[in-house]
């Protein structure tokens, strides 16, 4: 079963807030810098949790509220403030996960957290300097471990959707201001009950017009329709939508336009009232065999302790992927990601060439028993690169 996990296997996160990744130890490390007072217990002390499946750490929330969740994610983002710290937060993510075979991410961002203030009449400034000098943190930190581990990573800039309006209109237009190389995709995330799609009109035009990719946050909390409602504002990639699931015709839509479902099982876990805190029900199993594309990920890697290798590993003990539909799922993150062509086709062809005989042959055994055509022809693409 190891040999699943190690860093033969190369894995790929598509879906991870910056701020969200923030591991206790990490915030610990910050609020002393800020000689901020955390709140009574809002970290599980040694020896109240499994330090093998928590090995950073544990935040202390009642995973079954959102709210609680929500505060606690707040506080943490809160302590995340200056170039240093975003340089901080961004090495560790990226260290720890590429210790483990991950090979490409992309991070969201925030232009609104990164650099608003507001005075004293309620007015929201915007600050260019200090924008630059947070990007410049991140992107220092994501070259040295490209250096050291040759872990690709780009950013999403992102529009919050529980803020208003105007606010998301200014992020997109500061984005068009401020272009830089490392942003090479744009996401709607926050409360998926906060507006419609539709009613983003002008974001959606702007985005458009930058241009950026997009991938919008659908169909977790919210249903199916969240999800047609992405796609037609113009999403190519959608940030969980495990609620297509419930919609055959919305199925079929996915698999026609080859739309990659960004899905993170344990946010998933403890965001989603209907999963009752339980993979039990998860459809992750379902929309692949299905034929949708779907690619693993962390979310909010710190708030729900978790990195990439243990998403991974969820998927083989409670799905039961096996080693080489792990690698599909890892070439369908890649042949969707927001990157350069000739760094995409690089990172195509380094997870071909983990491909063991023993995979080719699983590959060629789960095409003999495979129902679902779309599904089967994909992996019979995979089996025709070996040729």
């Amino acid at each position: 079963m190891t040999a699943l996990f190690n860093r033969t296997l190369p894995k790929v996160v598509l879906h991870e807030h910056i701020e969200g990744s923030v591991a206790p130890h990490l915030a610990l490390q910050l609020a002393e810098k800020y000689q901020v007072r955390l709140p009574p217990n809002f970290l599980y002390q040694a020896g109240e949790y499994d330090a093998q499946d928590f090995p950073n750490g544990r935040y202390r929330y009642d995973e079954s509220d959102f709210r609680e969740f929500v505060k606690t994610y707040d506080t943490v983002a809160d302590l995340v403030r200056d170039a240093q710290d975003y340089y901080w937060v961004t090495k560790d993510y990226l260290s720890r996960n590429a210790k483990q075979g991950l090979i490409y991410c992309e991070l969201i961002t925030s232009a609104f957290h990164m650099c608003t203030s507001v005075d004293e009449h309620g007015n929201t400034a915007w600050s260019a300097q200090r924008y630059h000098d947070i990007m410049q943190g991140i992107e220092q930190a994501i070259a040295e471990v490209r250096s050291e581990y040759g872990t690709e990573t780009r950013l999403h800039a992102c529009g919050v959707r529980h803020l208003p309006y105007a606010d998301m209109l200014a992020s997109a237009a500061f984005i068009a201001q401020h272009p830089r190389a490392s942003v090479t995709g744009f996401n709607i995330a926050g409360n998926e009950k906060a507006g419609k799609f539709a009613d983003f009109a002008e974001l959606h035009q702007l985005v458009a017009d930058i241009p950026l990719p997009k991938s919008y946050h659908a169909g977790e909390i919210c249903g199916a329709e969240s999800v047609w409602q992405a796609i037609q504002c113009g999403a190519v990639r959608i940030g969980h939508g495990i609620a297509s699931i419930q919609d055959a015709e919305l199925i079929n839509l996915l698999i026609e336009q080859q739309i990659t479902l960004e899905i993170s099982p344990s946010s998933n876990r403890i965001l989603v009232p209907e999963l009752r805190a339980s993979l039990a029900e998860h459809p992750l199993r379902k929309l692949y065999d299905a034929g949708v594309r779907v690619c693993i990920n962390t979310d909010d890697a710190g708030l729900f302790g978790t990195d990439i290798e243990k998403e991974y590993r969820i998927a083989a003990q409670q799905f039961g992927f096996c080693r080489a539909e792990l690698l599909d799922i890892s070439l369908c993150a890649l042949e969707c990601a927001f990157v350069e062509s000739a760094v995409k086709a690089q990172l195509i062809q380094q997870v071909y060439q983990q491909f063991s005989a023993q995979d080719w042959q699983q590959l060629a055994d789960l095409i003999q028993t495979c129902p679902n055509p779309a599904l089967k022809v994909r992996l019979q693409q995979r089996l025709a690169y070996r040729q």
